[in-house]
């Protein structure tokens, strides 16, 4: 799995390694990234910046590998944008003047659809299979658009005049949260319009909102990372963290999850026990990450028969990087022509070239079988590195340990051998007067030559 973080820049990870694989260098003159978003097929991801036009980059796969950008000439006004939870070549850019343009990649020249909210669009984000898309605005609504982009509810963070922040679940296409500066949380059922939680845990602003496979989590700048039961809508993670937090992503599937910090660390979790961090990486030295997004791409096998195919059809011969066609005196296209979209019902030969039976009844798709294997074998080399942390932690615990006891046990030698001279000094040699400062082994050499001495004389 890829994880995008990024501050000025924005810099790509192979997760749960925290492997480098590649950067996308924005240009002098822009300050920040504003918003990323991937695609719902996680091969893209678009990003804003705080100036010029938002930019389309070709996912790396392999470290170092060249990150190609795509410049969207036809949004250069843009202050947010986000893809398409169904369709990878549709997004959706907002505006300072409140402006919300659907576009489609492929024909950018005018866009799908356009409509106008009361204030500067400042978060956008899709619902499950598109079936809604939340703009928040700056003046502290969340405006609910439906299918056809018509605005069809609005909601309001109770006590609180701003929103910062929204989140909408990738599971459940009725749930939808948002938070705001003055550390307030609230989830909504966008179907009933009815508030599920809302919580004020939070000192200060809250930065980031994610959703897990069965809980709302979010971080804040106060370092608090507070988790939600989506069943019980109740708090079950209370964690303050060592510093300022700034963005969350879960790991889907797992119990994993990353966060970053305002001071440039990108962390790895257990959601299950937030004392700790698994692993530790300094992604950004020079200031905080102010985001990190996994692709929406989920890792999930379809059981479903008949197998659906899903082909496409080009006119045009695309470039290998992204399918894009590029002019080199104009902004890219992917290309003039609509796309055909056809949904087939695999025939049975079709079917078992495509597919392995896993048990009866059940088919898979190779690809997907593939993916599972990859998943797997990556959820494998987590669990073989955290055993090994483990070990290393118990090895290191063992031998300071020893080493307490050496120190114990040298201390009570010399206490026991100090007691033994004293016992000798007051006892069989009280003759012998303690002068000069001589240590308690000097006087007990002298008192063995002395007896040796006397035996002399003796014999």
């Amino acid at each position: 799995m890829t994880l995008a973080t990024c501050a000025k820049d924005i810099k790509f990870y192979k997760w749960p390694d925290i492997c480098y694989v590649g950067t996308y260098e924005s240009p002098a003159d822009c300050m920040t990234i504003r918003s990323i978003s991937w695609s719902c097929d996680g091969k893209e991801l678009l990003a804003v910046k705080s100036k010029g036009n938002p930019v389309i980059l070709s996912a790396p796969t392999r470290p170092e590998q060249y990150v190609e950008a795509y410049d969207c000439s036809y949004a250069n006004r843009a202050t947010v944008a986000t893809f398409s939870t169904a369709d990878p070549d549709v997004v959706a850019f907002g505006t300072e003047e409140g402006g919300v343009y659907i576009y489609n990649v492929k024909s950018p020249r005018h866009p799908v659809d356009h409509l106008k909210l009361p204030s500067a669009v400042q978060n956008l984000e899709y619902t499950l299979d598109d079936q809604c898309l939340a703009a928040g605005c700056s003046n502290g609504q969340i405006i609910l658009l439906d299918a056809h982009y018509k605005p069809c509810a609005s909601f309001v963070v109770p006590n609180s005049p701003t929103l910062c922040t929204i989140a909408c679940s990738k599971t459940s296409s009725n749930l939808l949260a948002g938070a705001s500066k003055e550390g307030v949380l609230c989830l909504w059922d966008t179907e009933t319009t009815d508030s599920l939680l809302c919580s004020k845990r939070h000192s200060g602003r809250i930065t980031d909102l994610d959703f897990g496979d069965t809980t709302l989590s979010s971080v804040g700048a106060d370092g608090k990372f507070l988790s939600y039961d989506l069943r019980s809508y109740k708090c079950v993670c209370n964690y303050e963290l060592d510093c300022s937090l700034s963005s969350l992503a879960y790991l889907r599937g797992t119990h994993e999850l990353a966060v970053s910090t305002a001071s440039g660390q990108l962390r790895s979790y257990d959601s299950r026990n937030m004392k700790s961090p698994l692993r530790t990486f300094v992604a950004s030295a020079n200031g905080g990450i102010k985001k990190i997004a996994f692709p929406n791409a989920g890792d999930y096998l379809s059981s479903s028969v008949p197998v659906l195919k899903f082909s496409r059809n080009y006119e045009d011969e695309f470039s290998a990087s992204g399918d894009f066609s590029i002019k080199s005196d104009s902004s890219p296209r992917r290309s003039n022509q609509t796309e055909q979209r056809n949904f087939v019902v695999a025939s049975e030969e079709s079917c078992e070239a495509e597919t392995e039976v896993v048990e009866e009844g059940t088919s898979v798709k190779v690809s997907e079988m593939e993916e599972f294997s990859r998943v797997l074998e990556e959820r494998i080399k987590t669990v073989t590195k955290e055993f090994e942390d483990k070990l290393l932690q118990t090895f290191y615990a063992l031998r300071i340990n020893t080493s307490k006891q050496f120190i114990g046990l040298e201390e009570k030698i010399s206490h026991s051998w100090n007691n033994f001279v004293d016992y000798l000094r007051l006892s069989g040699a009280g003759t012998v007067c303690n002068s000069g400062g001589k240590t308690s082994r000097e006087e007990f050499e002298e008192i063995e030559q002395g007896s040796s001495y006397q035996r002399t004389l003796e014999e």
